[in-house]
């Protein structure tokens, strides 16, 4: 295939399973991560919960320990937290969104590194010197 040809194909939009493929093995990559932090309990909801996942909730932790709610995002496009916020009924814990920013380099999307979205209370609860 001519070099040219093969870049044209290459550029094509992705498909819908890419992006469900690319979601789900990021929401794999943070569970473990969290239980390697100590939170053995967090799996993903795709695997636990259909009604959590319905709920914006991404990561679920089995034992109760986690403080917040977990939506991940790995995309091109700045997530709007708000409206997912909004968009999650529950309200007992903060959601946080964890965002895996994407950049297109010349055939391939890479990462331009991960960010945490969350409240502004609950980030001041974390720098908060204790006295």
């Amino acid at each position: 295939m001519p070099k040219k040809k093969e870049e044209e194909s290459l550029k094509k939009k992705r498909s819908k399973s890419y992006s469900r493929t690319k979601g789900h093995s990021y929401e794999t990559k943070i569970a473990k991560e969290f239980r390697e932090l100590g939170y053995t309990g967090v799996v993903t909801s795709r695997s636990e919960s259909k009604s959590m996942d319905d709920k914006k909730v991404d990561l679920i932790d089995t034992e109760g320990k986690l403080p917040y709610y977990v939506q991940l995002k790995k995309t091109q496009n700045t997530p709007p937290y708000h409206q997912i916020s909004a968009e999650c009924p529950l309200k007992d814990k903060p959601l946080i969104l964890i965002w895996d920013k994407q950049v297109k380099k010349q055939v391939n999307i890479c990462s331009a590194g991960e960010v945490v979205i969350m409240p502004k209370e609950e980030f001041y609860k974390l720098i908060k010197i204790k006295e």
